[in-house]
């Protein structure tokens, strides 16, 4: 049986340094958590030209929406608060076309981060633009310590769902982000929370294979974590069928 391709959004960067320099970029953890499940990885850049962006989609099996740059508040309906960190308009732009059209294939889609956060945003959700806005006391939701350190209790909340199927009523993860869902997109369920009652998991249960995952399963995976791993490898196996 073939390999499954597995497309990887990316970041579109400019490099201060250098005039003029923009660059395509991705962490590698993505493609070697792809490439130890048993997936070909495939490196999707940015651009705004949505024949191209259909043409790239029609490759693929199955689809990864990476971490990265914060989601642009304009597409929740919000001006910019203290707090918000680098935006990506030509990003936004890319991956909102990315997700509109491999929705209309039923492949396979998991969001990690960022990738999580605007899969939300899509489905006209929203987002504190930064944890100061949490309205009880918090967690370390961004830790500075080694990518593969577990660092809080991840509660899985219902048993309908892979990450129950994987890990039970908890898992202890990573974490790196400064922003989480406020108002959950249409069409989505809540499948799991950090003890603060942060967001971590959502997941659209009429589509065949649909995550949002805050935490980092890649950075874990990529430094031996084989736990977390198999998240990718559940979402390899769904990129096959």
């Amino acid at each position: 049986m073939a390999k499954p391709i597995i497309g990887i959004t990316s970041a579109y960067e400019r490099e201060d340094e250098l005039l003029n320099y923009h660059r395509t970029t991705v962490s590698i953890d993505y493609t070697k958590a792809v490439v130890a499940m048993g997936g070909i990885p495939l490196v999707i850049p940015v651009t705004n030209n949505k024949e191209v962006i259909k043409e790239q989609l029609s490759l693929l099996d199955g689809l990864i929406l990476s971490g990265g740059a914060d989601v642009n508040p304009f597409l929740y309906q919000q001006d910019f608060k203290t707090g918000i960190g680098v935006v990506s308009p030509e990003r936004d732009e890319c991956e909102m076309i990315v997700i509109e059209e491999f929705l209309k294939t039923g492949k396979p889609i998991l969001g990690i981060c960022r990738g999580h956060q605007l899969l939300n945003v899509y489905f006209k959700g929203s987002l504190l633009q930064d944890l100061r806005y949490y309205p009880k006391d918090i967690l370390q939701h961004r830790q500075i310590l080694h990518p593969n350190l577990e660092t809080h209790i991840v509660n899985i909340l219902e048993d309908n769902n892979m990450l129950f199927e994987l890990y039970g009523k908890e898992i202890k993860t990573n974490s790196f982000h400064h922003q989480v869902i406020d108002k959950v997109g249409e069409g989505l369920t809540v499948i799991a929370k950090t003890r603060d009652d942060v967001i971590e998991a959502i997941q659209k249960k009429d589509h065949k294979f649909l995550y949002g995952i805050q935490w980092h399963p890649e950075m874990m995976g990529a430094r031996g974590n084989t736990e977390m791993l198999k998240i990718f490898k559940k979402f390899i196996e769904a990129s096959m069928n």
